[in-house]
């Protein structure tokens, strides 16, 4: 069962997502002291519960699963995401990289990620942008570079297809139908009226001036 550590949250030890205890138990094991902050849960209520199981979930349950959501994305990622595969959505993959690399994001922290291929590098970002746009932030706008402009639009595409399959009360309760802006260059929301651009690739002579002179963002992430 979850650990009461203070008055405020607990730590969920019974989560399904494997990968999150055994990045516990290999902190643990390291003597590293915030070895399981990203098993934190706010509502012990929700301790055992399924988010993504629909036809269990009370009016009550899902609300309590929403305002967990929005103060906590380590449940978010943890419990609630999951990823588009060729063989059907998986769970969230925590490990050493993504771990360090999601912590720094956190605490606004410049972020270089290195890792061998195949490690959900870009899909991590992404799914942790999912929940800054939706949840995070409001009046921001985030932008992806790559190398070349379609795959900076594939990355957006990617986006938007961690928000798919988000659970059907989720994505009731953060898109707006016929308000949204949703096509292949830009995505807008008209709850939090944040943004996600793709730019053109950095080899387009005009990439600068198509950054826009004074442009700032607080996000940008470039994928290679």
């Amino acid at each position: 069962m979850g650990k009461r550590e203070d008055g405020s949250f607990v730590y969920d030890y019974t989560t399904r997502n494997l990968s999150f205890i055994r990045m516990y138990k290999f902190l643990k094991e390291r003597g590293i002291k915030n070895n399981k902050f990203f098993l934190k849960l706010y509502d012990q209520n929700l301790l055992g519960i399924d988010p993504l199981d629909e036809s269990r979930l009370t009016l009550e349950l899902k609300a309590r699963i929403l305002q967990e959501i929005s103060v906590n994305k380590w449940y978010y990622l943890r419990e609630v995401v999951r990823i588009p595969t060729p063989g059907g959505p998986n769970q969230f993959v925590l490990h050493r990289g993504n771990l360090a690399a999601l912590f720094c994001r956190k605490k606004n922290l410049n972020v270089v990620l290195l890792l061998p291929r195949q490690n959900y590098k870009t899909t991590s970002i992404i799914a942790d942008d999912t929940w800054i746009y939706h949840f995070g932030t409001e009046n921001t706008m985030i932008l992806y570079s790559n190398k070349e402009f379609a795959d900076s639009k594939l990355n957006l595409k990617k986006f938007k297809d961690i928000v798919d399959l988000l659970p059907e009360y989720v994505k009731d309760a953060v898109l707006t139908k016929g308000k949204d802006t949703d096509n292949e260059t830009l995505i807008w929301s008209a709850k939090t009226r944040n943004s996600i651009k793709p730019l053109p690739s950095a080899k387009d002579p005009n990439f600068a001036n198509k950054l826009g002179r004074g442009l700032t963002t607080p996000i940008v992430n470039f994928d290679e």
